[in-house]
């Protein structure tokens, strides 16, 4: 790697998230209480860079694996609203296969029950403390939720836990009760622990499991338990007690078992996606720092 004078901008997108790069930022910032950045500090910045062509190829390969993994971020929001849209169109709005020839009594399929969320799934509070759990088990925090997704792939890991937490088991749900309004809900695509601020639900039984999923992830459920939190000292936060009291229209037999087996297989598509965006990024991370100081010939 030699100086040069012209920079490629996608390789200096790319030389500017390396590690030493953020630090010799943040340590020329300026300010008391919020550093700052000013482009005459920027314009600072030691840069080292090879000829354009390589910086070219660099930026290349690493911009290979930013579209793979934001190709399968729009799959995942694509999957994520039909899974939404089935569950709003056969559960509220009662258009389900069969319908033409199903009488609709107050407000209930003929055939249908009126069940609470509590007949199909309880409340896991399964206190695990940090000593008594492998380091590299997943971890997730509220701050690793994101919002309105059902798809919950990003975790740290035990290593970074201090206090007592919940364990959770795969294709458990994950309710955010911190400000239920942030709709922080997913399904768990990995066995770890969590926060003691999430709610862990466990579907009675695996074929229960999506229309649990899809009932406590979708906007009526939501503001429902944003409507009828407990008033915490610093903030409200939800309550089984009273989300467990939700009425839930369930259908027996087989269109039960259809919603299943449509859902199931989209949430280990959603898995799937997310597991390779992992490994992307973690290739990519691997490779950044090497292509960067010429360690690695393009």
């Amino acid at each position: 790697v030699v100086e040069g004078t012209n920079l490629v901008p996608e390789f200096l997108y790319y030389y500017m998230e390396q590690e030493h790069v953020v630090r010799w930022l943040e340590q020329h910032a300026v300010g008391t209480t919020m550093l700052n950045l000013s482009a005459s500090i920027v314009a600072q910045l030691p840069v080292r860079y090879p000829a354009p062509d390589v910086q070219s190829r660099i930026a290349s390969i690493l911009s290979a694996y930013d579209d793979l993994i934001e190709n399968n971020n729009r799959r995942i929001a694509l999957l994520e609203q039909a899974a939404r849209l089935l569950y709003e169109e056969w559960f509220v709005r009662l258009r389900f296969p069969g319908r033409e020839h199903t009488r609709i009594v107050d407000g209930v399929p003929k055939g249908w029950r009126r069940k609470t969320l509590g007949d199909l799934c309880v409340e896991v509070r399964e206190q695990v403390s940090p000593e008594n759990v492998e380091p590299d088990t997943p971890y997730i925090g509220l701050e690793h939720m994101p919002r309105r997704s059902i798809t919950l792939g990003t975790w740290g890991t035990a290593a970074d836990v201090t206090s007592t937490k919940h364990r959770y088991r795969t294709g458990e749900v994950l309710f955010g009760k911190i400000r239920p309004y942030f709709h922080k809900v997913g399904i768990a695509l990995n066995d770890g622990v969590t926060s003691s601020d999430a709610i862990v639900i466990r579907p009675n039984d695996d074929a229960l499991g999506p229309l649990v999923l899809m009932t406590t992830s979708s906007d009526h459920f939501v503001k429902y338990t944003s409507q009828t939190v407990r008033e915490g000292s610093k903030m409200p936060r939800a309550d089984w007690k009273v989300m467990q009291q939700y009425e839930v229209k369930m259908p027996l037999g087989g269109l039960l078992d259809l919603f299943a087996d449509i859902i199931g297989p989209l949430t280990d598509q959603l898995k799937a996606l997310t597991y390779q965006n992992r490994s992307a990024r973690a290739a990519r991370d691997l490779l950044l720092p090497r292509l960067m100081s010429g360690g690695l010939m393009v």
